[in-house]
């Protein structure tokens, strides 16, 4: 049968058996399949767990409540790799692998990527769409009249992150968790910005590479952005090097440094990047004290929080640059018909912040339980529940992924690591249990020559 007989016998529409195809051609490249352990060594090693392409809807747009489902990380990972094939990475600290480098930035595979591009972007951004809208009628102060409300009530409320991290079992863990979180934005902070500085449009232009470049630390290396981060990561007993801890990062903070390029890669939505500009530079000049006060909780007073000081100064300034010399004069030149797409940028990334942030705080819980596991009685699942057993054998890896509902985990024969975090990890043996919560990043590894286990959902 041809090709062509296989898709008009098929089921599904041609075009999409073809996305299918795009999906499944990128998702399996080789940097992408099966690793070995859960740290990427080389910026090119990416996995995504292609086997479950087949269990995922990529076709119809998420809601608000599904962001904790396993295609919202799958596509968000996805997402990710196809705009950083737009971005130079080469390794600092290990050897250039050259066939890794050509693969990565392969024509074939950048081709693929942009073909299923729209159709991730719809998937995990959609929702935007319905959560946020824009009526009435605005203008240039009534704007800035509404986000210094916004942010004011930020600079009033008390930090989650650091009540979190210092009520956290382990803070030095919690807060090493928000850094890795931080991690895949950070090592190569304002790339997104960088797709919006070129072309032809005016002074607001200039203003904006303003920003950028003290993003770049004016070309000196030492005061990039980037490069403070990395040595408070190696302060913090952590790996600097780009996407070591891809495996860690949760959809959400995905969703943080994908928004950035959904909007910059497709210059439609220029005016919604700059009010995401806007609400990220003003907003963060409020919460850096607080990060910076919860790494002295985690770390001690010693502990190295120049990225954190400095952004607290500079983002002052850059919130106010990114209104006056860039939203004001662009409104004042273009017209209030711009606006709504400025406000709905600014609305857009504030929800997605405040998204991130709960993901995280689940998360660091979920880890303080799984510290605190004992054995115990295990749950009824429902009559009829789905139910699947896994045979693997030693060293075995799953990468890691989330489930969509509540899971009952219960090992059958043998041992294995539950692995939560790179500081949070559960040895399971023959008879033993954990209950995996809908929404929450693991993997497991075998450690017993072989070994069986059973996943069944609790919902």
């Amino acid at each position: 049968m041809s090709s062509i007989d296989a898709l008009l016998n098929n089921n599904k529409n041609p075009d999409q058996v073809f996305r299918e195809q795009l999906l499944s051609r990128f998702a399996s490249h080789p940097l992408f399949d099966q690793p070995d352990g859960f740290y990427c060594e080389s910026p090119y090693l990416r996995p995504l767990r292609p086997q479950d392409l087949c269990q995922l809807e990529f076709g119809r747009e998420l809601t608000l409540d599904e962001l904790d489902q396993p295609s919202h990380l799958m596509g968000q990972r996805l997402l990710l790799n196809i705009y950083e094939q737009d971005l130079i990475f080469l390794p600092q600290q290990k050897k250039l692998q050259l066939d890794e480098f050509n693969a990565f930035y392969d024509d074939e595979l950048r081709c693929a990527g942009a073909a299923i591009r729209p159709l991730l972007e719809r998937h995990v951004f959609g929702w935007l769409d319905d959560e946020v809208s824009v009526s009435g009628n605005w203008d240039v102060d009534t704007f800035k009249a509404y986000a210094d409300e916004v942010l004011d009530k930020i600079a009033r409320t008390p930090s989650g992150l650091l009540e979190c991290i210092g009520q956290a079992r382990d803070p030095a863990s919690a807060a090493r968790f928000f850094l890795i979180q931080c991690a895949g934005d950070f090592l190569s902070e304002a790339s997104a910005m960088a797709r919006n500085v070129l072309g032809n449009f005016g002074p607001a232009q200039s203003e904006l590479f303003k920003i950028l470049i003290d993003e770049y630390g004016y070309g000196v290396a030492q005061k990039k952005h980037s490069v403070i981060f990395e040595t408070l990561m190696a302060h913090c007993g952590l790996n600097p090097g780009v996407h070591y801890y891809w495996q860690f990062y949760t959809a959400t903070s995905l969703a943080l440094i994908n928004y950035f390029h959904y909007v910059s890669a497709n210059h439609r939505h220029f005016f919604r990047y700059l009010g995401a500009l806007f609400y990220t530079e003003a907003s963060l000049a409020l919460v850096t004290r607080a990060q910076a006060q919860a790494m002295r909780v985690a770390f001690g007073d010693d502990v190295d929080t120049l990225y954190f000081d400095e952004h607290a100064h500079i983002d002052v300034h850059h919130g106010k640059m990114a209104f006056e010399q860039l939203i004001r004069p662009v409104v004042l030149r273009y017209g209030n018909q711009v606006l709504p797409d400025i406000i709905r940028g600014f609305e857009e990334f504030r929800l997605l912040q405040d998204v991130a942030d709960a993901e995280l705080f689940a998360h660091i819980g979920w880890h303080d339980d799984l510290a605190a596991w004992q054995p115990g009685p295990m749950p009824e699942p429902p009559a009829g529940a789905p139910s699947h057993t896994f045979h693997e054998c030693r060293d075995d890896l799953s990468v890691t992924h989330v489930h969509g509902n509540n899971e009952l985990f219960v090992v059958d024969k043998g041992t294995l690591r539950l692995v939560a975090s790179p500081f949070t990890e559960l040895t399971l043996g023959a008879g033993q249990h954990v209950v995996i919560p809908r929404g929450m990043l693991h993997g497991s590894v075998i450690t017993s020559d072989h070994c069986s286990y059973t996943v069944t959902s609790l919902e």
